[in-house]
This record gives structure tokens, sequence and C-alpha cells, in this order.
């Protein structure tokens, strides 16, 4: 069963350096940070230009969740910019990665997780299907959406979160109307395979 409430729900722990905060919706630890089950996602407001902390032993997958722009160096040369809300990029935690924010507080989604697990981050415009023994969070960036089994709907400025417990079905409630969410996705089943 997934829960669903306002991002603001999730108290903001500052930055380290002082350029942004973070809200973290959901995390796995075992048994302790960087095990090779550990898995992480959260909300980050990026408020200026600076580097991101280091998390060796875990893949960061990143996706722009506002308006603006955010630039990472450290990935690739010459950087590699986030241009639209659901652009995402996919990185290891131990590289020294910087941010530009280009003037323009922006909010990334973050899933941080052991390469050893089944995790990916999605950008979605049309109805899908979420497997049971999953950990997931929908964050909508457009229009709203409606998950099978939820009393309520998913309009933007909310997240839904939790471990499905049979496969559900997730879509725009308005088809015809442009739509977008992000959706990290955790496999809890020990059989699935780490996807590439």
């Amino acid at each position: 069963m997934l829960s669903i409430a306002a991002l603001d729900a999730f108290a903001p722990r500052p930055w380290r350096n002082g350029r942004g905060t973070t809200r973290e919706i959901m995390a796995h630890d075992a048994p302790a940070p960087g095990a090779a089950h550990s898995w992480r996602v959260s909300v980050a407001s990026i408020v200026g230009d600076g580097p991101f902390s280091l998390f060796p032993g875990l893949v960061r997958q990143l996706a722009l969740a506002s308006p603006g722009r955010l630039t990472l160096t450290g990935i690739a040369s010459g950087g590699t910019t986030l241009d639209h809300p659901g652009d995402t990029i996919r990185f290891d935690g131990a590289l020294a990665v910087s941010a530009s924010c280009h003037g323009q507080a922006v909010q990334a989604f973050n899933l941080m997780a052991a390469p050893a697990v089944p995790a990916r981050l999605e950008r979605l415009q049309a109805p899908f299907r979420l497997e049971h023994a999953h950990a997931v969070a929908l964050l909508p960036l457009q229009g709203e959406w409606r998950i099978e089994g939820c009393d309520r709907t998913l309009p933007t400025g909310m997240i839904a979160w939790g471990t499905t417990t049979r496969a559900t079905h997730v879509a725009p409630i308005a088809p015809a109307l442009p739509a977008c969410l992000l959706a990290a996705i955790i496999s809890t089943s020990q059989t699935e395979k780490v996807m590439p």
C-alpha cells in the first residue's frame, strides 16, 4: 500500500556546504550505510552552486524535478546539463561532482542504491504498472495521477511512497492532457536481477 503526502511533510535537512537541503522520503540500510543492499530516495532543493557530497559504494540516479537548469561537472567532459523537468542522469556516487543551478533554485529527485540493488529512476508520461514486492516513490511533475488501491489522487506538490503488495496500475487522470511523473523503483524481491 502506498501513502500520499505533501513534500512539505518531510523535514528538510541542510547540506553540509549550505547550498541546499534534502528531504529523505524513504531509505533502507542493511545493516549499515554503504552495505550491499542499502538504498535511499530523497528530494533535494539546490539553491546555489557547489559540490555534491561523496557516496562511495552507491550508484546515484538524479532527475530534475522543477523548472530550471542543472549542470553537473565531474561526470562527463564538458559537464552534463539537465534542461527539462524529468531529465535524468546516472553516475557513480564516488565521483567528485559539482552542480550549477544557473542562478535559479531547482529541485532534484534522487535515488541512491548499492550496485547489487535492482533500482531505477524513470520518467513516465503514460499509464504503467508497478509489480509486487517493490519499494516505490512517485513524484508527479505535471498532471494529476491515479494509483490503483489509493483512495485519493496524486497531484503535483505531493509524493506517493511505500511498498507494493500486488501489481498496481498508475495512470494520469486526464490522458488527453500532458502528464509527467518520476518513479523511483527498488525491487525488494530476492529473485530480481540488477538493472543495467
